[in-house]
């Protein structure tokens, strides 16, 4: 199948950022954090006495301190304003307790506390941060949520709520935790918000076999909170028969009651980003990332819908750390939401980013407008959208329509957007409840005008690209906009179109404007039918002044007439000097001194119908208009 390239594109629509976070590399006396809610690396040298690294992509909240080994840590992390550093330790034969360290300005004020678990006997499976002065333990007998007191060195119970759990996942983007019960079988949300626990909708897994932690995240996704499980084939299957990998995607909050379905099509260890609403799904033994966009359209079946990769998959850009080639997807990588990659034996902590680019470096030609609609989901995407339109348009014997589709796409968002606008600014009338409210990339038809069109006014086939966008915006009912339709009609009318102009004016898809038809008349000298279209466009706007001062521009007195005799008010306003002047200048040009005559009579017959006498009165000027209609009486 043909494809389509975007010129100058990256080959990869993945890459690591550019300069990693470096930290102490784990090692036999440095052990390696990580706090998913803050996005920091923690390193701890000889348990904290020869001290203890924070680094994270904000340099601002970079820090650095030592404190006393009393033991193994578990987990450590700092509360979202860095006022209180929480740590779990490993010691047998100790309740499940937290200590916590005080601090200011980033730096230990030697205030320490600690609290126990209210569950006797309970293991605490780790802790979160669901906002400033809150910590949540989350134990193998439940969940209690605490404010933490820094000035009192104290904690209070907010909430708690009992659930027998044997691990846990977490998502700082929604503050949900989804914790396993059942061996797996059973999976059960909380969020953690407003000061409180609510319990969310439970999960019943219904499969061969238990979900393990490894197959289990929680994502934040297109303003909703999902879990992500990986579905991998029967391990009673033989091998020739076992399936690929599917990522089952099931709404936990915010995400309606559609699941999705996202088929890898390979088997093996994986690990899941989200990046800019689109899930990628990392592929350890192949070294290759695969995109996948649930916003795309779709129809749902029993409530679920398919997807498959965007693209083909690929491996991210190739890294280099210390001017060497990184090792990509490395069995010491370790990925966290929402686009987090560790390489603790390197010392590395990058995010993956998104080079939209690289979604159009080669793709199936059929596909191109499928590329377009993903790209007017992403937060940058407009840019990609204009070097695509502009290189179908330069291509336009080979892709005139794939631009034809790509048109479609931009216009039906575009519409989507305008009738959601009106929607909420019409009185009285509600916002439908699932309508679509973000719109990441709108391409208004002046951005076309200016970004695309105007630069292929030579283009050979720009006549059949402006009547394709002209065509797009009729099928969506969107009225064209001045500078398409100037443009438009600049180019039919010197390209010699002027059937398809006339075409497009009949079937509605150039609605009537004075500035359109003003625009026609200048272009009128070029192709004589578009200065009557717009007369017949002057017509339909009632602009009847406008029109009698066309016809005596180009010397057409006695058309002048009767186009303002057929207005009533028009006529009967028009000052019989200009009309008069004009007719004279005709008489004498062509030598038809009846055409002089047929106007003054018009004109005498409205005075005697206004005033009652067939003369002109002085203040009108038309003493030398009567003299040369005496004279041409008498040579008759």
């Amino acid at each position: 199948m043909a494809r389509f390239c975007l010129k100058d594109s990256d080959k990869y629509y993945l890459c690591l950022s550019d300069q990693p976070k470096r930290f102490d590399a784990d090692s036999p006396v440095t052990n390696v954090f990580f706090d998913d809610t803050n996005g920091e690396v923690f390193t701890v040298r000889s348990g904290g006495v020869t001290g203890v690294t924070v680094n994270g992509m904000d340099d601002s909240k970079s820090t650095s301190f030592r404190m006393e080994d009393k033991g193994p840590i578990i987990s450590i992390k700092f509360s979202p304003d860095h006022n209180i550093l929480a740590i779990q330790r490993n010691l047998e034969g100790q309740n499940a307790t937290v200590e916590f360290v005080n601090f200011k300005d980033l730096a230990p004020t030697n205030v320490e506390y600690s609290h126990t678990c209210k569950w006797k006997n309970a293991k605490i499976l780790g802790f979160v941060w669901p906002k400033v002065n809150e910590i949540a333990f989350i134990t193998d007998h439940g969940v209690e949520l605490l404010q933490v007191l820094p000035e009192k060195k104290q904690l209070k119970t907010l909430k708690n709520i009992s659930f027998s759990g044997a691990w846990f996942s977490w998502c700082a983007q929604s503050n949900i935790i989804l914790l396993a019960g059942n061996n797996g079988a059973l999976l059960q949300p909380f969020s953690l918000s407003n000061s409180t626990i609510s319990k969310l909708q439970k999960l019943e897994v219904e499969w061969s076999r238990p979900v393990v932690e490894r197959d289990v995240f929680v994502l934040r996704l297109c303003g909703g909170a999902w879990c992500a499980l990986f579905r991998h084939a029967d391990s009673t299957t033989p091998a020739p028969a076992a399936g690929p990998t599917e990522v089952w995607l099931i709404p936990i909050s915010g995400g309606g009651a559609t699941q999705h379905v996202l088929k890898t099509g390979l088997v093996g260890r994986f690990a899941v980003s989200v990046i800019d609403q689109l899930l990628v799904i990392h592929h350890q033994s192949s070294q290759t990332s695969q995109i996948f966009d649930i916003m795309e359209e779709s129809k749902p079946e029993n409530n679920i819908v398919i997807h498959i990769p965007i693209v083909q998959g690929t491996s991210m850009k190739p890294a280099v750390v210390d001017d060497q080639p990184c090792p990509m997807y490395s069995g010491n990588w370790v990925v966290f939401q929402p686009d987090y990659v560790i390489d603790a034996r390197l010392g590395c902590l990058w995010r993956v980013n998104l080079v939209l680019s690289g979604l159009a470096h080669s793709v199936p030609k059929d596909e191109v407008s499928k590329i377009v609609a993903t790209l007017l989901r992403r937060q940058n995407g407009k840019e990609t959208i204009y070097r695509i339109l502009n290189q179908l348009v330069s291509e336009a014997g080979t892709y005139l329509v794939q631009l034809t589709k790509a048109f479609d796409e931009i216009n039906s968002v575009y519409r989507k957007w305008a009738d959601l606008e009106v929607a909420r600014n019409t009185a009285g009338q509600a916002t439908p409840a699932r309508a679509p409210t973000h719109f990441p990339v709108l391409v208004s038809q002046a951005d076309v005008c200016a970004h695309v069109l105007q630069a292929h006014a030579d283009d050979e086939r720009l006549v059949q690209v402006v009547t394709t966008y002209l065509a797009s915006l009729s099928r969506h009912d969107m009225v064209v906009q001045h500078p398409v339709a100037e443009l438009c009609v600049r180019t039919l009318v010197t390209r010699g179109a002027g059937g398809r102009l006339r075409s497009l004016v009949r079937r509605g898809c150039l609605g009537d404007a004075r500035p359109l038809a003003c625009q026609l008349l200048s272009l009128g000298h070029i192709d004589p039918a578009a200065a009557q279209i717009a007369l017949d466009m002057m017509w339909r706007l009632k602009a009847y002044g406008e029109i009698v001062e066309v016809l005596l521009s180009w010397n057409e007195p006695i058309s002048a007439v009767g186009a303002a005799k057929q207005t009533g008010a028009t006529w009967l306003n028009m000052p019989p000097r200009k009309l008069l002047s004009a007719a004279k200048h005709y008489a004498e040009e062509r030598n038809e001194p009846t055409a002089f005559m047929a106007v003054y009579h018009a004109l005498v017959a409205r005075n005697e119908r206004l005033r009652g006498n067939p003369n002109f009165i002085k203040g009108e000027q038309c003493a030398v208009y009567v003299e040369y209609y005496r004279q041409l009486t008498s040579e008759t």
